[in-house]
């Protein structure tokens, strides 16, 4: 597979490389797909605890300030 990216993309794979953590460009690249596939495909704590949250917590009608709580919550927790 042949992946072409901008500059500034290309700059940073680089410069990880260089950091001596990674040995090669494909590492930098499996590693950043690794990371993707774990934020799209596992649940967050964030999340888990804001489903908690609605679970265990009585019945309140739903509106915008219950959502912003929800969230705050959720980034403390995080």
């Amino acid at each position: 597979m042949t992946v072409a990216l901008p500059p500034a993309l290309s700059q940073l794979v680089g410069r990880l490389v260089l950091t001596g953590r990674y040995t090669d460009e494909g590492e930098v690249v499996r590693e950043a797909l690794r990371m993707l596939e774990r934020q799209e495909f596992d649940e967050s704590p964030a999340l888990e605890a804001a489903i908690l949250e609605g679970v265990h917590a009585p019945h309140v009608p739903y509106d915008a300030s219950v959502l912003e709580r929800i969230r705050r919550n959720a980034r403390a927790q995080a």
